[in-house]
Protein backbone atom coordinates (compact mmCIF):
# COMPACT_ATOMS: atom_id res chain seq x y z
CA UNK A 1 0.00 0.00 0.00
CA UNK A 2 1.31 3.34 -1.24
CA UNK A 3 1.14 6.01 2.00
CA UNK A 4 0.76 9.34 0.49
CA UNK A 5 1.97 12.68 1.79
CA UNK A 6 0.45 14.00 4.84
CA UNK A 7 0.57 17.02 6.64
CA UNK A 8 0.11 16.76 10.23
CA UNK A 9 -1.24 20.11 10.90
CA UNK A 10 -4.75 19.28 8.43
CA UNK A 11 -4.84 15.87 8.10
CA UNK A 12 -7.33 13.72 9.95
CA UNK A 13 -7.19 10.79 12.23
CA UNK A 14 -8.00 8.45 9.61
CA UNK A 15 -5.57 9.88 7.38
CA UNK A 16 -3.38 9.72 10.11
CA UNK A 17 -3.46 6.10 11.14
CA UNK A 18 -2.06 5.30 7.56
CA UNK A 19 1.35 6.21 8.66
CA UNK A 20 3.12 3.06 10.19
CA UNK A 21 3.11 2.53 13.72
CA UNK A 22 0.36 5.15 14.48
CA UNK A 23 -2.45 3.87 15.87
CA UNK A 24 -6.09 5.76 16.73
CA UNK A 25 -4.79 7.12 20.17
CA UNK A 26 -1.64 8.13 19.04
CA UNK A 27 -3.74 10.14 16.01
CA UNK A 28 -5.99 11.82 18.26
CA UNK A 29 -2.91 12.72 20.44
CA UNK A 30 -1.28 14.53 17.36
CA UNK A 31 -4.58 16.13 15.72
CA UNK A 32 -4.56 17.54 20.01
CA UNK A 33 -1.16 18.40 19.64
CA UNK A 34 -1.35 20.81 16.74
CA UNK A 35 0.27 23.18 14.97
CA UNK A 36 3.73 21.65 14.67
CA UNK A 37 6.37 23.65 12.61
CA UNK A 38 8.31 20.70 11.72
CA UNK A 39 9.07 16.65 12.28
CA UNK A 40 10.76 17.57 15.73
CA UNK A 41 7.87 18.82 17.12
CA UNK A 42 6.03 15.97 16.63
CA UNK A 43 8.60 15.07 20.05
CA UNK A 44 6.78 16.70 22.11
CA UNK A 45 2.93 14.15 21.69
CA UNK A 46 3.00 11.36 24.27
CA UNK A 47 3.69 8.32 23.21
CA UNK A 48 5.21 8.77 19.88
CA UNK A 49 9.04 7.91 20.22
CA UNK A 50 12.17 8.51 18.19
CA UNK A 51 11.59 4.61 16.49
CA UNK A 52 7.96 6.05 15.21
CA UNK A 53 9.20 9.77 14.12
CA UNK A 54 12.20 8.05 12.37
CA UNK A 55 9.45 5.92 10.38
CA UNK A 56 6.88 8.57 9.67
CA UNK A 57 9.33 11.09 8.69
CA UNK A 58 9.52 10.07 4.80
CA UNK A 59 5.83 10.86 4.87
CA UNK A 60 5.65 14.19 6.43
CA UNK A 61 5.18 17.40 5.07
CA UNK A 62 4.58 20.85 6.47
CA UNK A 63 3.93 22.70 3.41
CA UNK A 64 0.98 24.70 2.95
CA UNK A 65 -1.69 23.55 0.09
CA UNK A 66 -1.60 25.07 -2.88
CA UNK A 67 -3.99 27.89 -4.06
CA UNK A 68 -5.11 25.79 -7.00
CA UNK A 69 -5.53 22.53 -4.98
CA UNK A 70 -7.92 24.53 -2.63
CA UNK A 71 -9.99 25.80 -5.56
CA UNK A 72 -10.22 22.58 -6.70
CA UNK A 73 -11.36 21.47 -3.44
CA UNK A 74 -13.81 23.95 -3.54
CA UNK A 75 -15.23 23.42 -6.75
CA UNK A 76 -15.20 19.40 -6.33
CA UNK A 77 -17.55 20.30 -2.96
CA UNK A 78 -19.95 22.30 -5.12
CA UNK A 79 -20.53 19.72 -7.65
CA UNK A 80 -21.31 17.07 -5.03
CA UNK A 81 -23.68 19.35 -3.90
CA UNK A 82 -25.16 20.02 -7.15
CA UNK A 83 -25.50 16.62 -7.78
CA UNK A 84 -27.33 15.77 -5.33
CA UNK A 85 -30.90 15.88 -5.45
CA UNK A 86 -32.80 17.96 -3.76
CA UNK A 87 -36.03 17.29 -2.07
CA UNK A 88 -39.47 17.41 -3.13
CA UNK A 89 -42.29 19.50 -2.38
CA UNK A 90 -43.75 16.02 -0.88
CA UNK A 91 -40.66 15.41 0.82
CA UNK A 92 -40.68 19.11 2.66
CA UNK A 93 -44.36 18.34 3.82
CA UNK A 94 -43.66 14.87 5.03
CA UNK A 95 -40.61 16.77 6.80
CA UNK A 96 -42.49 19.29 8.46
CA UNK A 97 -46.33 18.03 7.86
CA UNK A 98 -49.76 21.12 8.87
CA UNK A 99 -51.07 19.61 12.00
CA UNK A 100 -54.41 21.35 11.91
CA UNK A 101 -55.54 21.74 15.97
CA UNK A 102 -59.19 22.28 16.94
CA UNK A 103 -59.33 23.95 20.23
CA UNK A 104 -63.07 23.31 21.48
CA UNK A 105 -63.42 19.49 21.04
CA UNK A 106 -60.02 19.10 23.45
CA UNK A 107 -61.50 21.48 25.91
CA UNK A 108 -64.87 19.52 25.30
CA UNK A 109 -63.00 16.42 26.30
CA UNK A 110 -61.17 17.44 29.41
CA UNK A 111 -64.16 18.29 30.70
CA UNK A 112 -65.55 15.17 29.89
CA UNK A 113 -63.13 13.50 31.80
CA UNK A 114 -63.01 15.90 35.05
CA UNK A 115 -66.65 15.47 35.39
CA UNK A 116 -66.02 11.18 34.81
CA UNK A 117 -63.21 11.27 37.61
CA UNK A 118 -65.98 13.33 40.73
CA UNK A 119 -68.40 11.01 39.70
CA UNK A 120 -65.86 8.10 40.20
CA UNK A 121 -64.63 9.57 43.40
CA UNK A 122 -68.63 10.13 44.53
CA UNK A 123 -68.96 6.55 44.02
CA UNK A 124 -65.94 5.91 45.79
CA UNK A 125 -66.62 7.62 48.96
CA UNK A 126 -70.80 6.28 48.55
CA UNK A 127 -69.56 2.94 48.56
CA UNK A 128 -67.45 3.20 51.29
CA UNK A 129 -70.07 4.91 53.59
CA UNK A 130 -71.91 1.71 52.35
CA UNK A 131 -69.47 -0.77 53.59
CA UNK A 132 -68.92 1.01 56.51
CA UNK A 133 -72.71 1.23 57.19
CA UNK A 134 -73.20 -2.04 57.13
CA UNK A 135 -70.23 -3.36 59.05
CA UNK A 136 -71.15 -1.25 61.87
CA UNK A 137 -75.17 -0.83 61.41
CA UNK A 138 -74.15 3.05 61.26
CA UNK A 139 -72.34 5.99 59.87
CA UNK A 140 -71.08 7.07 63.48
CA UNK A 141 -67.14 5.77 63.32
CA UNK A 142 -66.95 6.51 66.81
CA UNK A 143 -68.41 2.88 67.43
CA UNK A 144 -65.78 1.27 65.33
CA UNK A 145 -63.64 -1.41 67.40
CA UNK A 146 -60.65 -0.33 66.06
CA UNK A 147 -61.23 3.26 66.02
CA UNK A 148 -62.01 3.00 69.99
CA UNK A 149 -58.26 1.00 70.05
CA UNK A 150 -56.47 3.19 68.15
CA UNK A 151 -58.17 6.12 70.03
CA UNK A 152 -56.81 4.33 73.38
CA UNK A 153 -52.95 3.87 71.66
CA UNK A 154 -53.10 7.42 70.73
CA UNK A 155 -54.25 8.45 74.54
CA UNK A 156 -51.54 6.06 75.98
CA UNK A 157 -49.12 7.53 73.86
CA UNK A 158 -49.89 11.32 74.55
CA UNK A 159 -49.30 10.43 78.33
CA UNK A 160 -45.76 8.56 77.44
CA UNK A 161 -45.25 12.23 75.62
CA UNK A 162 -46.01 14.20 78.65
CA UNK A 163 -43.88 11.67 80.87
CA UNK A 164 -41.53 12.06 78.34
CA UNK A 165 -41.71 15.87 78.25
CA UNK A 166 -41.44 16.29 81.78
CA UNK A 167 -38.50 14.32 82.08
CA UNK A 168 -37.05 16.16 79.65
CA UNK A 169 -37.58 19.87 81.35
CA UNK A 170 -35.99 17.21 84.05
CA UNK A 171 -33.19 16.79 82.01
CA UNK A 172 -32.62 20.69 81.16
CA UNK A 173 -32.92 21.89 84.39
CA UNK A 174 -30.15 19.38 85.41
CA UNK A 175 -28.24 20.82 82.41
CA UNK A 176 -29.03 24.07 83.44
CA UNK A 177 -27.61 23.92 86.48
CA UNK A 178 -24.19 21.50 85.12
CA UNK A 179 -23.51 24.89 83.27
CA UNK A 180 -23.91 27.13 86.16
CA UNK A 181 -21.21 24.71 87.66
CA UNK A 182 -19.17 24.77 84.61
CA UNK A 183 -19.28 28.73 84.80
CA UNK A 184 -17.95 28.57 88.21
CA UNK A 185 -15.58 25.67 87.52
CA UNK A 186 -14.24 28.37 85.31
CA UNK A 187 -14.34 31.17 87.69
CA UNK A 188 -12.65 28.99 89.72
CA UNK A 189 -9.89 27.66 87.45
CA UNK A 190 -9.23 31.41 86.72
CA UNK A 191 -8.47 32.09 90.42
CA UNK A 192 -6.22 29.17 90.83
CA UNK A 193 -4.53 30.41 88.11
CA UNK A 194 -3.83 33.89 89.19
CA UNK A 195 -2.75 32.03 92.61
CA UNK A 196 -0.11 30.13 90.55
CA UNK A 197 1.08 33.30 88.83
CA UNK A 198 0.94 35.12 92.26
CA UNK A 199 3.00 31.83 93.85
CA UNK A 200 5.40 32.01 90.87
CA UNK A 201 6.32 35.59 91.38
CA UNK A 202 7.28 35.03 95.08
CA UNK A 203 9.14 31.89 94.62
CA UNK A 204 11.35 34.49 92.36
CA UNK A 205 11.24 36.86 94.94
CA UNK A 206 12.23 34.24 97.53
CA UNK A 207 14.89 32.97 95.23
CA UNK A 208 16.65 36.70 94.71
CA UNK A 209 16.08 36.69 98.85
CA UNK A 210 17.87 33.65 99.15
CA UNK A 211 21.02 34.97 96.48
CA UNK A 212 20.90 38.18 98.38
CA UNK A 213 21.35 36.34 101.90
CA UNK A 214 24.26 33.83 100.72
CA UNK A 215 25.87 36.63 98.98
CA UNK A 216 25.52 38.90 102.79
CA UNK A 217 26.57 35.93 104.75
CA UNK A 218 29.96 35.50 102.86
CA UNK A 219 30.35 38.67 103.43
CA UNK A 220 29.70 37.88 107.07
CA UNK A 221 32.05 35.09 107.22
CA UNK A 222 34.64 37.39 105.91
CA UNK A 223 34.58 40.21 108.45
CA UNK A 224 34.53 37.42 110.70
CA UNK A 225 37.53 36.36 109.19
CA UNK A 226 39.22 40.03 109.35
CA UNK A 227 38.09 40.95 112.77
CA UNK A 228 39.44 37.30 113.85
CA UNK A 229 42.98 38.11 112.41
CA UNK A 230 42.79 41.96 113.83
CA UNK A 231 42.34 40.28 117.46
CA UNK A 232 45.25 37.98 117.20
CA UNK A 233 47.22 41.39 116.38
CA UNK A 234 46.28 42.92 119.13
CA UNK A 235 46.46 40.03 121.60
CA UNK A 236 50.27 39.28 120.25
CA UNK A 237 50.70 42.98 120.64
CA UNK A 238 49.61 43.33 124.08
CA UNK A 239 51.58 39.63 125.14
CA UNK A 240 54.70 41.78 123.18
CA UNK A 241 53.66 44.93 125.66
CA UNK A 242 53.64 42.79 128.89
CA UNK A 243 57.10 40.86 128.26
CA UNK A 244 58.72 44.76 127.43
CA UNK A 245 57.27 45.69 131.03
CA UNK A 246 58.47 42.50 132.82
CA UNK A 247 61.78 43.11 131.38
CA UNK A 248 62.19 46.83 132.70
Amino acid sequence: MTIPMLNPNSADEEQLRQLPGVGPQLAGRIVEGRPYQSADDLRQVPGLGDSVLDDIKPFLTFDAPSPDNAEDQVLDEKNDSASEPSGTLEDEERKYPLVLTESKPERTGIWALLAVGVASVLCSVTLTLSVLAGINGTLDFGRHAALQETRNELIQIRSQFETTQVELEALRGRAQALEGVSGRMVEVEAQVATLQQQLGETISVVDEMQMELSVALEETRAQAERVARFQAFLDGLSRLIGQVESEQ
